[in-house]
């Protein structure tokens, strides 16, 4: 509404100019992670290590860090 009258107005201004008038900003609040109920998930190995294989397209591996 200032700036339609044709005043300028920073953020900063803006932050002091509603602090003395006790105007407080609504605003969404921020997303809260919430903690998982099962802390990993334990996934079989299948391949025990064992990384010798004899043809092709036998075993894909891939990571995910």
């Amino acid at each position: 509404m200032v700036t339609q009258q044709g005043v300028s107005l920073s953020r900063y201004r803006a932050t002091k100019l509603m602090k003395e008038l006790g105007i407080v900003s609504c605003q969404v609040p921020k997303h809260k992670y919430r903690k998982a109920a099962v802390e990993h998930i334990e996934i079989p190995k299948h391949l025990g290590r064992q990384f010798a294989v004899t043809a092709p397209n036998e075993v894909w591996l891939g990571n995910v860090t």
